[in-house]
C-alpha cells in the first residue's frame, strides 16, 4: 500500500482526493498537494458551480448523483456547506429533440434520478416570467442546485490540513522521474522528492504533467465565457437553474447572490494557449443580453455587472480521464472535466482515494480509463457494454 501520495494540482479535484485519502487512509499515509499558484485559482475558480445530472449515459448520471449526495452532506468536511443550494434544474428542448429527450429522461430514472417531464404550459410554475416560445418539452430535477466552487475546494483543503495533509502553494512540478514502469520521484521548483503514488489533477496543464512520464493524454482547450446580469426584478436563489437547448446558441443561467443571474454556454471558442484567451467582449455581452431577453423578457433592460472567462480542458468524448494508464503503474490521472467537471469532483475524489488505498470505488472508474480512446470505446460505448441499452 502507498505510504506517500503526491498530488499535482490544488483545484477541487486534487483537494477532494487529498481530503478523502486523509479520511480513509491509515495514520502513516503521507499526502502532499503541490499547486504552482494559489488554491482554486484556475479552472475551479472560473466554474459556474452548477450541480445537475442531465447526462446521456448511465455511468455519468450515477457519477453526478454521487457527487450531489456528497455535497448534500458537505458540512462533515470542514463545517461549511460549500455554498450548496438545491434550487432545482430545468432543461428545455425543441420539437426536433422530443423523442430523444423522453428516452433520456427514462434512462435517467432507471439510473435512480428523480426527474419530471414538464410540458410548455407548465414551465411558468417552475420559472415565473419564462417565454415558452420554441420549447416543446422540459425536464425538472428537484434535487439539483449549485455550489461555490472556491468554497468547496478550500473547505476540502481545510479538512485535509486538519487531517495532516501538507499543501504547498507556489510550488510547480518541473519533472516526473521514472524507472520505465513507475514514477519514482517528482522534481519540483523546491527540489526532488521520492513518491509512491502521483495523482495528476493539474487541469488544463495535465497533458504536460502526463507527458513527463511518457503518457499522451488527449486534451484540447476551450474558453468558457460567462456574464452576470442584474434585472429590474431579482432572480431569487430558489429559482431553478435553466439550461436552454431549444434554440441556438445553447444557454444556461443560474442564480447569483443578491438576485443577479449568471449566464453562459453561448460562446466556447477553441483556445490557442500560446496566444492566450480572447476574453469577454461587447459582441459576447450583446449575444448574452439578446438570448436572455428572448427567454426571460423581464431581463430586457438587464445591466451587466460582471463577466469573465477561463480555460476548460476537453477530452475526445467530453468525459473525464481517470485512473492509471498502461505502462506507468503509479500515476493516477484525474483530468478532462470538459466544462462539467465541478459537480462530479466529490465523487471522483472519493473513489480515486479508495482506489489508491486498494478499496472498491463507489463509482465506475473503469469507464473513464484513458485506454477507451485507443480501444475505440467512448464513454457511451463502455456504458453500452456494461449496462445493455442504458447509454
Amino acid at each position: 500500500m502507498a505510504t506517500h501520495v503526491s498530488i499535482v494540482g490544488g483545484g477541487v479535484y486534487g483537494l477532494s482526493i487529498a481530503y478523502y485519502l486523509s479520511e480513509f487512509g491509515d495514520a502513516d499515509l503521507e499526502v502532499t498537494v503541490f499547486e504552482r499558484g494559489a488554491l482554486a485559482s484556475e479552472t475551479t475558480g472560473y466554474s459556474a458551480g452548477i450541480v445537475r445530472h442531465h447526462y446521456t449515459n448511465r455511468v455519468q448520471i450515477e457519477t453526478a448523483i454521487r457527487g450531489r449526495e456528497l455535497l448534500e452532506g458537505f458540512e462533515s468536511v470542514a463545517g461549511g456547506d460549500g455554498g450548496f443550494r438545491q434550487n432545482g434544474y430545468l432543461v428545455l428542448t425543441n420539437a426536433d429533440g422530443v423523442d430523444e429527450f423522453r428516452a433520456l429522461v427514462d434512462r435517467q430514472r432507471r439510473a435512480g434520478l428523480e426527474v419530471d417531464l414538464v410540458e410548455p404550459t407548465d414551465l411558468e410554475s417552475h420559472l415565473p416570467g419564462i417565454d415558452s416560445g420554441g420549447v416543446a418539452l422540459g425536464a425538472y430535477e428537484p434535487r439539483a442546485g449549485f455550489a461555490d466552487p472556491y468554497l468547496v475546494a478550500t473547505d476540502y483543503a481545510t479538512g485535509a490540513r486538519e487531517n495532516g495533509v501538507e499543501i504547498r502553494t507556489g510550488t510547480a512540478i518541473t519533472d516526473l522521474i521514472t524507472d520505465g514502469t513507475a514514477v519514482t520521484a517528482i522534481e519540483t521548483s523546491a527540489g526532488r522528492e521520492p513518491v509512491d503514488v502521483v495523482v495528476n489533477a493539474a487541469g488544463p496543464w495535465g497533458r504536460e504533467i502526463a507527458s513527463m512520464a511518457g503518457v499522451d493524454v488527449p486534451l484540447e482547450w476551450y474558453e468558457s465565457k460567462v456574464a452576470v446580469l442584474r434585472g429590474d426584478e431579482p432572480y431569487g436563489v430558489e429559482t431553478p437553474t435553466l439550461s436552454d437547448h431549444s434554440e441556438s446558441p445553447d444557454m444556461y443561467l443560474k442564480p447569483e447572490p443578491g438576485g443577479d443571474v449568471l449566464v453562459g454556454g453561448i460562446d466556447r471558442p477553441a483556445v490557442d494557449r500560446a496566444a492566450g484567451l480572447q476574453g469577454v467582449d461587447e459582441s459576447f455581452l450583446r449575444a448574452v443580453g439578446d438570448r436572455l431577453e428572448s427567454r426571460l423578457p423581464t431581463f430586457a433592460d438587464a445591466a451587466v455587472v460582471d463577466s469573465w472567462s477561463g480555460v476548460i480542458s476537453v477530452t475526445p468524448d467530453s468525459h473525464q480521464i481517470v485512473g492509471v494508464p498502461t505502462g506507468v503503474d503509479n500515476l493516477y490521472n484525474a483530468l478532462g472535466g470538459s466544462g462539467h467537471g465541478f459537480k462530479e469532483a466529490p465523487a471522483f475524489g472519493e473513489s480515486i482515494a479508495l482506489s489508491i488505498l486498494g478499496e472498491d470505488p463507489r463509482i465506475d472508474l473503469e469507464a473513464y480509463r484513458l485506454e477507451r480512446f485507443e480501444d475505440g470505446e467512448s464513454l457511451s460505448g463502455v456504458s453500452e457494454k456494461s449496462y445493455g441499452d442504458d447509454r
